[in-house]
């Protein structure tokens, strides 16, 4: 997936519609190069990639990578669902699972990436959802045990400023740059997540990309 990836429309509608949904997916291309300058390469992959998260960290790292949750918790409503993950859910597929985790290295312990979830319940097999509320094992992970295909679609990046949590879980001086992105996850036909991923500008800078090789 590259950077003009990141934006699905389904072409219906009239000519005038077609001429709005037009501009609005160049908008979107050009806040998406905005936001990916001056990144070097592993960065951009973490963000644009449609794979899993968890098998390129591993792959870098050279060590299991496996999760720290944070919370979890059932939602029935949008007030206990992540802000930016309202929009993407319609009155009618709640419950949600929410879950906010840290992927870390099994090894040395450095937590990579923090991760926000909203997971609908009914758009997934009772096997899963089991897993996902037992096991401390990555998403990412799941998807490949279930033998799951899914893709991911309506990305959106940030750069954002670490306050205190995320300086604190990502260990980085608070105020420091944070990379972000939230995408949809469909499974069967049906969306199934909204996940945000953050992870520091530092931890994957050219000169720690070295030292972990």
């Amino acid at each position: 997936m590259t950077a003009t990836d990141i934006v699905y429309v389904k072409s219906v509608g009239t000519p005038s519609e077609h001429s709005h949904i037009a501009t609005y997916v160049a908008k979107q291309k050009k806040r998406m190069e905005r936001s990916l300058r001056g990144l070097n390469h592993f960065q951009k992959i973490l963000l644009v990639t449609d794979g899993t998260v968890t098998a390129l960290l591993e792959h870098l790292s050279g060590e299991p990578i496996v999760i720290k949750k944070l919370h979890q918790s059932t939602e029935t409503s949008a007030a206990g669902i992540p802000e930016n993950h309202r929009t993407q859910i319609g009155s009618d597929e709640y419950p949600a699972l929410v879950r906010k985790i840290v992927l870390k290295g099994e090894v040395s312990a450095t937590n990579y990436i923090y991760a926000e979830s909203s997971i609908l319940l009914n758009s997934l097999p009772k096997e899963f959802r089991d897993d996902l509320v037992n096991s401390n094992m990555p998403i990412g992970k799941l998807w490949s045990k279930h033998k799951f295909e899914t893709y991911k679609t309506n990305f959106t990046i940030q750069r954002e400023r670490a306050d205190q949590m995320l300086s604190e879980l990502l260990a980085v001086p608070e105020g420091s740059e944070i990379l972000s992105r939230t995408y949809c996850v469909y499974t069967r036909g049906k969306n199934s997540m909204i996940i945000t991923e953050k992870f520091s500008v530092s931890c994957f800078s050219n000169k720690n990309l070295a030292s972990m090789n």
